[in-house]
C-alpha cells in the first residue's frame, strides 16, 4: 500500500490505515525510538504508540508536498522519544545519558515561550543551512550522532570507521559548525540593524 493510500485511509478515520502504517513503518520506529532510549523496551513500545496516536489525532496536519510520511513519522518518534527520556531523566537519579550537545539542549528548550519559540525556528533554519552545507559523509555523522543520539560505537560500526575516528572527526565537526553557525546569526543581526 503507497503512502498516499495510507494516509487517505487514516484521514477518513479507518483503522486499516493505521494498520498499514504500522506493518510498513514499525521497524524504522522502533529503531529510532531505541537509539535514543537504549533498552527500555515498554518505554520504547509506549513512544511507537504514541507516534501513531499523534499521527492519527494530526493527520489533517500533514502536508505530503512538504515531506514523506516516513520523514513526518521520524521527527515525530524522535521528538515523542527525546520527551519521553527527558521525563525518565526527572525520576531516574542514576541515570547517565552521554552529551547532547549545546545546539540539541537549546532544540529542545526552544518550546518554553513564543519569543524562543520565534527565535528557535529562525536558529532551526540556520542550523540546517549549517548541516546541508556539510560534505554527505559528515552531514551523516551528525545526523547519527545529534538527531538519531546513536552511540559512537554504533556510528563507527555502521559507518566503517574506528571510534577514536568518529568522536575526532564529530569534534572538529562541532567546532566548524557552531563558527558556520554562529556567522549566520551575526549575518542575519547585521540584516535587522542591530
Amino acid at each position: 500500500m503507497t503512502d498516499e493510500e495510507i494516509v487517505e485511509l487514516i484521514l477518513q478515520q479507518n483503522e486499516t490505515g493505521l494498520s498499514m502504517l504500522a506493518e510498513k513503518y514499525e521497524k524504522l520506529l522502533i529503531y529510532i525510538a531505541t537509539a535514543i532510549l537504549g533498552n527500555r523496551i515498554r518505554d520504547i513500545e509506549e513512544c511507537v504508540n504514541d507516534t501513531y496516536l499523534k499521527l492519527w489525532r494530526n493527520i489533517e496536519h500533514y502536508d505530503m508536498k512538504k515531506a514523506s510520511l516516513r520523514t513526518w513519522l521520524k521527527v515525530i518518534v524522535r521528538n515523542t522519544a527525546l520527551n519521553r527520556l527527558r521525563d525518565i531523566k526527572k525520576h531516574e537519579e542514576n541515570l547517565h545519558i552521554e552529551d547532547f550537545s549545546d545546539i540539541a539542549a537549546a532544540y529542545a528548550d526552544c518550546n518554553q515561550n513564543i519569543e524562543n519559540q520565534i527565535t528557535g525556528k529562525e536558529q532551526t533554519k540556520h542550523l540546517n543551512e549549517v548541516i546541508i552545507a556539510l560534505s554527505r559523509r559528515d552531514r551523516e555523522l551528525v545526523l547519527r550522532r545529534y538527531f538519531y543520539l546513536q552511540s559512537s560505537k554504533t556510528i563507527a560500526k555502521a559507518m566503517d570507521m574506528t571510534i577514536n575516528a568518529v568522536d575526532s572527526k564529530l569534534s572538529r565537526l562541532r567546532i566548524k559548525m557552531k563558527r558556520s553557525f554562529d556567522e549566520l546569526e551575526s549575518e542575519e543581526r547585521r540584516n535587522l540593524g542591530e
